[in-house]
């Protein structure tokens, strides 16, 4: 029993404080949000009232052609992915200063591993100091599974973009995809460029450098091998196109994994 007078112990008040001082103790070279590294298409970030990146997930710089944290490290939304995709994550940034509250959990277009835009499921939490103020944000984006029938703009371009991963030996043609997506040509490659950032012909070399990668990531078939399976006219065009959609050459890729 607790003498008259004195204050009955809060458990609750007691481990605010143990958190409190566990978090003092992390070493700054010792970030646990290298936990995310492990987890398949997900990537976490952090930004300062100015934009710029302070943390990421160490895959997260290939996804914008850099080789490593330290080259993104100070980088905008507006350096790392210009337009209309930058104008959107912006507009998030100034809700969650204003309000000072996380947005919630919604489906946008983020760019992946080879510089494709794909959707992905984004959180997007405030960074507060002691006193309270908003000095940050960090977040999460995640691959989703989109229900386009919600979405009937979506619904339309997920035609075509099926069928742009579906002939990656041969480009279906612009009329093609216009129909299957009942737009005319013009309105077609208006929205897809739109939606995606990308014209659909670019959307595709990015698919089948996609699929590049993966064979890449198992070491099972030669370069030659790839670039003829993926209808490259020969190795050397497939470097070409890989370097260029990547920042670095096939092999250079594939030997990280080879470790």
């Amino acid at each position: 029993m607790p003498k008259f007078g004195m204050k009955t112990p809060n458990r609750k008040d007691d481990w605010v404080t143990k958190r409190e001082q566990f978090l003092k103790e992390i070493a700054p070279e010792s970030h646990f949000y290298r936990v995310f590294d492990g987890l398949p298409d997900t990537y976490f970030f952090v930004k300062n009232r100015l934009g710029q990146t302070l943390f990421c997930s160490a895959n997260l710089p290939h996804n914008h052609g850099l080789r490593s944290e330290s080259e993104m490290i100070g980088k905008t939304d507006v350096e790392l992915t210009p337009g209309a995709l930058a104008d959107k994550y912006l507009l998030d940034d100034a809700e969650i200063y204003r309000t000072g509250e996380p947005l919630n959990p919604q489906i946008e277009i983020c760019i992946d591993h080879v510089g494709l835009p794909n959707w992905y499921r984004t959180c997007k939490y405030p960074v507060k100091n002691r006193n309270g103020k908003v000095i940050g944000i960090m977040g999460t984006f995640q691959l989703a599974n989109i229900d386009y029938q919600k979405d009937p703009i979506r619904g339309q371009l997920e035609a075509a973009r099926s069928m742009l991963g579906n002939h990656l030996l041969e480009f279906p043609g612009i009329h093609v995809l216009a129909n299957c997506s009942n737009m005319s040509v013009r309105n077609f490659q208006r929205v897809f460029k739109k939606t995606f950032g990308n014209n659909p012909y670019t959307y595709w070399m990015k698919l089948r450098i996609r699929a590049a990668s993966e064979l890449l990531r198992t070491n099972r078939l030669s370069l030659i091998q790839i670039s003829s399976q993926l209808g490259f006219y020969d190795q050397s065009s497939f470097t070409k196109h890989f370097r260029r959609h990547v920042g670095e050459t096939p092999r250079a890729f594939a030997l990280k994994y080879s470790k």
